[in-house]
């Protein structure tokens, strides 16, 4: 019985291998996003703490003025980061699209080359289930044969 070879099993291995390293890509935007996201949460969280200081000292009546001074340059600080954040998580999305698109056209590959080869197998195991009967016909037709 013969064994089934895909002749195309190289090139399946490396559109695999493209579609992995897609799907390692776009992991690795994902957590780039998530790390951005994070630190706008904690730059809005600073921003917050920063403003109730500021409140607070506005209450009491007294006001430090190197301090007011301070904390708002600070927190045009903290709105300068916010903003370049915020272009950094749109150059994060635009890059995250890219990577899903990628994947979808790797996976495609794949899906077309696993299809050809599960094709061929069945083409294959057709050709041996008839080369069997086959030889089953001509051994029973050789046994059936009057002497």
């Amino acid at each position: 019985m013969a064994v089934f070879r895909f002749e195309l099993e190289a090139l399946l291995s490396y559109r695999r291998h493209q579609l992995d390293q897609c799907r390692q890509l776009m992991a690795e935007v994902l957590a780039d996003r998530q790390h951005v996201l994070d630190r706008q949460a904690e730059l809005g969280a600073e921003r917050g703490d920063v403003m109730d200081d500021i409140r607070s000292v506005n209450e009491t009546g007294q006001v430090d003025i190197r301090k007011a001074a301070a904390s708002r340059y600070y927190l045009s600080q903290l709105d300068g980061e916010t903003r370049a954040l915020s272009a950094q998580l749109g150059r994060t999305d635009q890059q995250l699209e890219l990577c899903r698109q990628a994947v979808q056209q790797a996976d495609a590959a794949v899906k077309v080359i696993e299809k050809l080869k599960e094709n061929r197998f069945r083409q294959f195991q057709q050709k041996e289930l008839k080369q069997e009967e086959l030889a089953l016909n001509e051994a029973w037709a050789a046994t059936a044969r009057p002497r």
